[in-house]
């Protein structure tokens, strides 16, 4: 059922404190953009005047801002939602539907369709949905239904989650329900994005025509989700498919939070995500583990071969894909073989490696307003094999 949405209450609330320093840094970023803008025409990088700009914002803000900042800069995933629905020239319908526990469902596209893709959207277990999102899904419902005459409509899962103090001790019985806005103590994103894709199970759609989705840590979800569908986390509920799904797609997923392979060292700097708000955000969400059973779950990148025997039953066909040119991409192709190894033949598992590119680029692509490049035509073309 559909409900109206409203952003929990308390988000995006700093105090005075904590906006002095944030407008100190956005006055010193103006600046900054100001030189980039300036002297774009005599620099020999690589990237667009936009993509220069939108990373140096990246770059500046991420790193030394607080949650409760990144939270006053960043709406919430439904209101962004809304506010792109409703940008949209034809007027489509806004359905934001609450499935119980403060977990929203956003969807793009009718309800009645029957193929129904599954999305997880990343930021670090930190941030919410950003614009990018919704420009890079819709692209891909409208190219996908034009190039291939498929038609599918789009489940964006937004959590409901929980803000730690990590000043301190990190003790859980500080947190308090502050809304949406993906960090909360771990397993709580597992068992969320679980009920999710039971909500949709539970609502009569196919397994068969249901993909998931995601990107960075929603990438990570992805492949927890499919971990989760072969064993059952202790925490979740039990998920029984009749079918498998029609197929799973993690976009420079986050899978394990060491630095240590060589991609981190040859790119981990060089990154669009500045390293500095890696560490702090991976550093929350280790600090907020309820529990240490369950290692291949929070860091698939560490899970053998054998751990994803049965794959077959659960997805006929995974994505995996990458920047070539990303910390996180040995992490990718390790866990991708391991997958393979332990899968067989009887599924079909892919690595795309998305040449120059660092991290997330296919999302960065339409958040700064640059042309789509290899992985989402890759996408489009993958959304071709599991729908047709």
């Amino acid at each position: 059922m559909s409900t109206p949405y409203a952003p929990p209450a308390g988000y995006g609330d700093i105090s005075f404190v904590e906006l002095v320093p944030l407008a100190l840094r956005f006055l010193g970023l103006g600046l900054k953009l100001v030189f980039l803008a300036l002297s774009y025409p005599f620099s020999s990088t690589k990237f667009s005047l936009k993509r220069v700009l939108w990373r140096q914002f990246v770059r500046a803000i991420c790193p030394p801002s607080s949650i409760r900042q990144l939270q006053f800069v960043c709406p919430a995933t439904g209101v962004l939602y809304q506010k792109y629905m409703r940008s949209l020239p034809n007027k489509p319908p806004v359905i934001s539907e609450n499935i119980g526990d403060g977990i929203s469902l956003h969807w793009m596209g009718p309800k009645t369709n029957k193929k129904v893709m599954y999305y997880l959207h990343g930021g670090g277990f930190v941030l919410p949905a950003v614009d990018g999102h919704f420009y890079m899904l819709d692209w891909w419902r409208n190219e996908a239904k034009k190039r291939h005459g498929i038609d599918f409509s789009i489940a964006v899962l937004e959590y409901s989650t929980y803000l730690i103090d990590c000043t301190s001790s990190c003790q859980l019985s500080k947190a308090r329900m502050i809304g949406l806005i993906n960090f909360a103590p771990w397993p709580t994103q597992l068992v969320q994005v679980a009920a999710g894709l039971a909500h949709l199970l539970k609502e009569g759609y196919d397994p068969a025509n249901i993909t998931v989705v995601g990107d960075s840590v929603g990438g990570h979800e992805v492949i927890f989700l499919l971990a989760h569908l072969i064993h059952g986390h202790p925490a979740a509920d039990v998920l029984n498919l009749e079918k498998p799904l029609a197929g799973a797609a993690a976009l420079s997923p986050w899978l394990c939070f060491g630095t240590e392979t060589t991609s981190w060292k040859q790119h981990g700097h060089s990154d669009v995500m500045p390293l500095g708000a890696l560490n702090k955000w991976s550093g929350w969400f280790i600090k907020s583990r309820t529990r240490t059973d369950d290692s291949y779950y929070f860091e698939p990148a560490l899970a053998p071969a054998e751990w994803w025997g049965g794959l077959e039953k659960v997805a006929k066909n995974v994505l995996m894909a990458g920047g070539a040119s990303e910390g996180m991409f040995d992490d990718i192709v390790t866990t991708e073989k391991a997958m393979e190894k332990g899968a067989g033949k009887q599924v079909k598992l892919e690595i795309f490696g998305q040449e120059g590119a660092n991290h997330n680029e296919a999302l960065v692509e339409f958040a700064c307003g640059d042309a789509p490049g290899s992985t989402n035509y890759r996408m489009l073309e993958w959304l071709k094999e599991v729908y047709a």
